[in-house]
């Protein structure tokens, strides 16, 4: 008898891969399944030690798989410290198993499901009875032909397009409002993504679009102003730039990880905190209810093109800068109430470049060079963005 995890997710429309998932379950005790409305096409995976977390992690990619919105963490892990699903790139799903000891986990696709198999195999399979069929004249027929997808030609973007595209760049917080401290190098958060936000436009000019900054010195800013400004412009993208943080706390400097929000009404409690952090300085006069009720108003299109929007960022942030730099943690793309990102009328993202509170973050936050490649990743995601939504 099955025991099922998690209620099935059913897609009706599908934006990014072409193969949603339906269910997720554990199936003969030491077997995780996962169903997708399709059938699988092709599967990439890859393991290693990660040291610093004395993590063993054991990735597996998807080609052209989906889920919606934020990273699905499963409750009953079972063999597992963890098991995580979500949206590693627009065309690729990623499953990503964690544990403090080595696991042996054999996977098996078929059709529309990939099993994962923990421990030895022939003790978890059954053996499927044998039925008694006619003889086939062509066995050929029979076998399974592997996939081959055609190579996609990237689209560019023209020198015409650029210019006639106006990129929307916002620093966050500014004047009297400094965002998150760190104490330990003094850095603080307003000077970090003012420079942050100064590179990403000027990376973004020499490549041909034309940039607004919100605030080009320490001024602040209510946060509806800022999206006032955007729409003001006829901004064609809008992009916030925070860094996010912790309070004092045991191993709170061990947090680290960059990751990119679009709008919707929080689904997760560190969702809720972090978006909690960044309005609260002008928010005071709205209540949590009423600011999700005016967000589930809003277009379902400008939040679609938003969440295409932060995936392409994301992915390529954390790309870039992997080619210079070890353990940049890629901690995905989320779901979350940010009030700045409300009144655009245009997709908008929030992206958080890193933990200006954790050990390895704090550190390079602060470094020129790395503010640089940060900046250079998010410009290149948002080519890449054009590249697909021209």
């Amino acid at each position: 008898m099955f025991r099922i995890l998690l209620v099935s997710l059913v897609f009706s429309l599908t934006l990014f891969g072409q193969n949603p998932v339906e269910s997720v379950k554990w199936e003969d005790d030491k077997r995780l399944v996962v169903t997708f409305k399709n059938w699988i096409k092709s599967v990439s995976e890859f393991a290693f030690y990660h040291k610093d977390s004395g993590l063993h992690k054991y990735i597996f990619d998807i080609d052209e798989g989906f889920v919606d919105g934020a990273l699905m963490n499963l409750e009953d892990t079972r063999f597992a410290d963890s098991i995580a699903i979500g949206q590693y790139k627009p065309d690729t799903l990623r499953i990503t198993f964690r544990n403090k000891k080595e696991l042996k986990i054999t996977r098996r696709v078929y059709r529309k499901q990939i099993s994962f198999i923990f421990g030895d195999e022939e003790k978890v399979v059954k053996k499927p009875e044998v039925k008694k069929s006619k003889v086939v004249e062509n066995p050929k027929k029979q076998e399974i032909v592997k996939y081959t997808p055609k190579p996609q030609v990237k689209k560019r973007v023209s020198k015409n397009d650029r210019k006639n595209k106006l990129i929307v760049i916002d620093a966050g917080h500014g004047g009297k409002d400094g965002g998150a401290v760190c104490k330990d190098n003094k850095a603080i958060e307003k000077n970090i993504v003012l420079d942050i936000a100064r590179y990403t436009g000027e990376y973004l000019e020499k490549m041909g679009y034309r940039i607004h900054l919100t605030r080009s010195n320490d001024t602040f800013i209510k946060l509806g102003m800022r999206t006032r400004i955007a729409n003001n412009k006829e901004g064609k993208l809008f992009v916030s730039i925070h860094a996010n943080s912790l309070p004092k706390r045991k191993n709170f400097k061990s947090r680290n990880g960059i990751e990119t929000y679009f709008l919707s009404p929080a689904k997760t409690e560190r969702a809720k905190r972090v978006a909690a952090k960044e309005n609260s300085e002008d928010m005071d006069n709205m209540s949590r209810k009423g600011r999700n009720n005016y967000i589930n108003m809003l277009s379902r299109e400008k939040i679609l093109q938003s969440h295409k929007l932060a995936i392409d960022v994301q992915s390529s942030i954390i790309s870039h800068l992997r080619k210079y730099y070890y353990h940049i943690e890629d901690s995905g793309v989320r779901k979350a109430p940010f009030w700045v990102l409300v009144g655009a009328n245009m997709p908008a993202i929030l992206v958080e470049v890193g933990y200006i509170t954790g050990d390895r973050d704090g550190k390079r936050l602060t470094d020129r060079l790395y503010q640089k490649r940060l900046a250079r990743g998010i410009s290149k995601g948002i080519e890449e963005y054009f590249k697909k939504n021209n």
